[in-house]
């Protein structure tokens, strides 16, 4: 599976608004220097972001894009849905909304399904257990630690 750039930059830019959580909008122009992302490609990608309600819009002298709510209240998962849709692995196992849409006539005697099914709801564990703040190293853990975790848990150089 491989997600499109408009995943990967609108994390990016995702990330460059949490950075400013709290503090002035950022701008489009701010983030697409800082990211070196397209503008129009940029505008985009925050024009979805907002559409599904994980942005706020400010406009005039002065504004910019705001996080809706706080980064550790906005998982992976949320962005990804956002820019990418639900995340399938396998046509014949569908969505939530609509179970096994994609349906082949060997689905009910196909070895695979089990394991992409499995798949399909780890990715998505994974996608919901992470949030804007532990890519910026934020997030409390229980051990009460605030960094390094993203790391850890994927066991190599981050997300």
């Amino acid at each position: 599976m491989r997600f499109t750039s408009m995943f990967r930059y609108g994390l990016r830019a995702m990330a460059v608004i949490a950075e400013n959580y709290g503090k002035d909008p950022v701008s489009a122009r701010e983030i697409s220097e800082a990211e070196d992302i397209s503008p129009s490609f940029l505008e985009q990608l925050l024009a979805q972001l907002r559409k599904k309600g994980l942005l706020s819009g400010i406009r005039g002298p002065g504004g910019g894009f705001r996080l809706a709510r706080d980064p550790s209240m906005i998982c992976i998962g949320d962005i990804v849905e956002a820019l990418e849709g639900p995340v399938i692995v396998a046509k014949c196992l569908g969505s939530s909304s609509t179970p096994g849409a994609g349906k082949c006539e060997r689905f009910d005697e196909c070895k695979a399904i089990p394991f992409l099914r499995k798949m399909e709801s780890e990715m998505g564990n994974i996608f919901e257990s992470y949030t804007l703040a532990d890519l910026l190293g934020d997030a409390e853990y229980p051990d009460g630690s605030t960094t390094g975790k993203v790391m850890e848990k994927t066991g190599g150089n981050g997300p």
